[in-house]
């Protein structure tokens, strides 16, 4: 499965985004603009699909993401996604969506307003048949293949019909329905503190053994080692990446201290069910400049960040998740390394998608002009990305050849100038 497109709306300054996904995208723009709300808006999307009935009434009236924007007060959220997966023994588009009234005075509001399942195959002309249809007043899905979508079934306001038919076993295009309600992004917010990133703490969680599981901060350490166990090829990329982009580090090693094997008591001879495992992981490392190796949270926090950022994208790839997100990848890294970077993420995944949210203008110089979405400042202060048009590109060239600046110079110093109303150069950029 493959995300082609994905498109929001409704969502604080959100009016409506749509992502053409590429393998690494960037939503570049000024600060404060609207990138986090974009990502933010996706995040939730996916979220309400997992929900119960009752925690989407609650979702329905968060304060803090309801539009107050008086442009956009009145619209709905609304959440569309395309997909690319096999349906039938075919390979197929999946079109899935679903918009909501937020809560409004005197309880109101608070209901799906439209749901929508439509599928095709990728064949030249193939048009898209609907499997579900649903509006305020009824709801609507196909129940056998050679059928029409004109069966009814009763959902409730806040209930979703395909978390209703997730439970019907026997539906033909249960596969489908499956791969919807498990769609997953992983939003990577902490890069801002990447200190933090290896301080391993104690889990509630019990580990008997290694797992490639996505995994949460604390436990990147963890899945380093794991990876080294159970996948060693993979590891190799992982360690291969890592010294290509930190040419001070000799050599590195993830280690697992176990604690009850270094201490052991006469009195603990009982046959136990569960005998706790009390381990912790590090990842020991040797610079080239220093007489001996030390912890991987002796590294800058830029080199730690490196060391994150590489084993999150694997794990996400490995664990087939559809998106991960960076909020401000450029954080502590240097730009010669970032496009490096760069390079080798793209080179790390194949289903799952990278965005990050940047305000950096180096991202706009090493990327291909369709995996960037720019932030273009608007008067009535919505969140609005648009994409360079690839036949006007050589024109920025130009301009940035013309003022002795670079390409992503160019871009921000238009933007700004949008700040204070003159659209005209980057509307003609960008469409």
């Amino acid at each position: 499965m493959e995300i082609l497109n994905i498109a929001v709306g409704g969502f604080a300054n959100v009016g409506k985004v749509k992502l053409s996904l590429d393998k690494f995208n960037a939503l570049v723009a000024l600060n404060n603009y609207g990138k986090s709300n974009v990502i933010n808006a996706i995040e939730f999307g996916i979220d309400f699909l997992k929900e119960s009935i009752e925690d989407k009434s609650k979702m329905m009236a968060l304060r803090s993401i309801i539009p107050i924007n008086k442009h956009i007060d009145k619209n709905p959220y609304s959440f569309e996604v395309e997909l690319l997966t096999t349906f039938q023994n075919e390979d197929c588009i999946v079109s899935y969506g679903y918009s909501f009234d937020w809560i409004k005075n005197d309880n109101k509001g608070k209901q799906i307003k439209e749901e929508f399942l439509k599928i095709k195959t990728i064949k030249p002309d193939s048009k898209y048949k609907a499997y579900i249809k649903r509006n305020t007043r009824e709801g609507k899905y196909m129940s056998s293949p050679t059928g029409r979508c004109d069966k009814k079934i009763s959902v409730k306001k806040s209930e979703l019909i395909i978390n209703k038919l997730s439970n019907f076993d026997d539906l033909f295009y249960s596969d489908v329905i499956e791969k919807i309600v498990k769609l997953d992004i992983v939003y990577i917010d902490t890069l801002q503190h990447p200190d933090r990133l290896f301080r391993q703490i104690n889990t509630k969680v019990v580990k008997t053994g290694y797992s490639l599981s996505m995994p949460s901060t604390s436990d990147v350490g963890y899945f380093i080692y794991s990876l080294r166990e159970k996948k060693s090829d993979l590891y190799e990329i992982f360690e291969d990446s890592v010294k290509s982009l930190l040419n001070d580090i000799e050599d590195f090693e993830p280690v697992e201290l176990d604690f009850k094997k270094e201490v052991k008591f006469d009195s603990e001879k009982v046959e136990l069910p569960l005998d706790f495992p009390e381990k912790l992981y590090d990842i020991r490392v040797k610079e080239n400049n220093n007489n001996q190796q030390s912890s991987i949270n002796s590294l800058s926090s830029g080199s730690q960040k490196i060391f994150y950022i590489l084993a999150l994208t694997i794990a996400a790839e490995l664990n087939n998740v559809p998106i991960i997100s960076f909020e401000e990848l450029e954080n502590s890294i240097h730009p010669g390394l970032l496009q490096r970077l760069l390079m080798i993420l793209d080179g790390l995944t194949e289903k799952t998608k990278i965005i990050t949210s940047s305000h950096s203008p180096y991202l706009i110089q090493y990327l291909d002009t369709n995996k960037i979405k720019i932030g273009i400042p608007n008067s009535e202060g919505l969140a609005i990305f648009k994409e360079i048009r690839k036949s006007k590109f050589s024109k920025v060239v130009k301009i940035a050849e013309d003022e002795g600046i670079s390409v992503g110079d160019v871009i921000f110093d238009r933007v700004i100038e949008c700040s204070s109303g003159d659209y005209e150069l980057l509307n003609e950029l960008c469409y």
